[in-house]
């Protein structure tokens, strides 16, 4: 039997997408202090896995919510 579990970036995305879904992941999110450059990354994809018109925006603005949260200042 093989184990296998996310990586880094492959956490830090989902657990930004249910941030972003559900507004209750924001401990798990700062715990994991992922860097400027890293949410960067993760915004296309988070950005892209609703279909509704006002999911990007709004993915956007809980991203920099969470920036601040984090001390990056915007």
């Amino acid at each position: 039997m093989v184990l296998m579990t996310l990586g880094r970036e492959d956490l830090l995305r989902t657990k930004l997408f249910a941030l972003c879904d559900r507004g209750s992941d924001w401990v798990d999110c700062l715990a994991m202090c992922p860097s400027s450059e890293e949410l960067d990354d993760a915004l296309a994809w988070v950005a892209d896995q609703d279909a509704h018109p006002g999911w990007p925006d709004h993915v956007r603005a809980t991203l920099v919510e969470l920036r601040q949260r984090l001390g990056y200042g915007i």
